[in-house]
């Protein structure tokens, strides 16, 4: 591989060597490579404008192909999701509610029976103490 790239160079070099004799000796050769130059120039920059306009269309094209493939595919995704997690706040909110019924029932049913069921029942406790302490007393009484 090395030899043909020493080839390639030698090539080079012998073709340049020979333009620069001719170039010299003939100015009418140096006129006519001179446009050929410059026609072969505008050639290849012909061909970079056409490349770069292909590449424009190219990512104007895939830029189309995203933005639609985002509106039929990522959007109604998005709208589903959003209708879901608005049911989902609407059901915790329902139940949000439900659990503050319950917890005021709770403490009202806890403040009924506190009122009507225990202290009742700590009168009596409070009176039948009473009643064992003064019998208990009456008795002890006599024995002294």
């Amino acid at each position: 591989m090395v030899k043909w790239i020493a080839i390639g160079f030698a090539a080079i070099i012998a073709i340049a060597i020979v333009y620069v004799i001719a170039a010299y000796n003939y100015p009418a050769f140096r006129e006519a490579t001179r446009d050929i130059a410059i026609v072969i120039l505008a050639v290849f920059q012909i061909i970079g404008s056409i490349l770069t306009v292909a590449l424009l269309l190219a990512l104007l094209y895939s830029m189309v192909a995203l933005e639609k493939l985002a509106t039929q595919t990522v959007l109604p995704k998005v709208d589903l999701l959003t209708a879901k997690l608005d049911d989902v706040i609407e059901q915790t909110q329902a139940i949000a509610g439900n659990v503050k019924d319950t917890t005021t029932t709770v403490s009202t049913t806890t403040s009924y029976i506190a009122d009507r069921v225990v202290s009742p029942v700590i009168r009596v406790s409070s009176l039948l103490t009473g009643v064992r302490a003064a019998a208990s007393f009456l008795a002890r009484r006599g024995q002294k």
